[in-house]
């Protein structure tokens, strides 16, 4: 979304009139007009002003998509496609049971920077699940 477009969006959400934005921004209603239509652009200072009026990022009121790029680990990375023992934080609150916290012959699927994706038999029956790094101890391959 360009600055105009965006500037028009989050004026309109917020309930304000140009007026009304205007005055707290301490220009005339013509330039937040011009603004909104394209015409004209604030001054760096001005924008600034405009983020922290609507409670924004200087790049979402822009338009610029902030991407955080994470980059899975290639230890991590080099378990898929293989059966693994996982070993849970017992204060986990993932869905596992608290008494459960090794879970043997997982086929893991996926990995994330965050999530680790398995394969595993649960009550007879190959069930997919998906665990957060963050409640895994530890990893050992089997067969080791």
């Amino acid at each position: 979304m360009k600055f105009d477009e965006k500037v028009f969006q989050l004026r309109k959400e917020s309930r304000l009139s140009q007026e009304e934005v205007a005055e707290r921004m301490n220009v005339s209603r013509q330039t937040i007009s011009n603004w909104e239509n394209g015409s004209a652009q604030p001054t760096l200072s001005k924008a600034v002003d405009l983020a922290d009026l609507f409670e924004v990022s200087l790049d979402e009121l822009v338009g610029k998509t902030v991407r955080n790029i994470e980059k899975t680990s290639p230890i991590l990375s080099a378990l898929v496609g293989q059966i693994v023992t996982i070993y849970l934080n017992p204060e986990t609150d993932a869905w596992i049971s608290v008494s459960k916290t090794e879970l043997k012959h997982c086929d893991v699927i996926e990995v994330t920077p965050s999530n680790l994706k398995v394969i595993m038999t649960e009550k007879k029956q190959r069930v997919e699940r998906l665990f957060f790094l963050k409640d895994i101890i530890a990893f050992k391959k089997e067969g080791e």
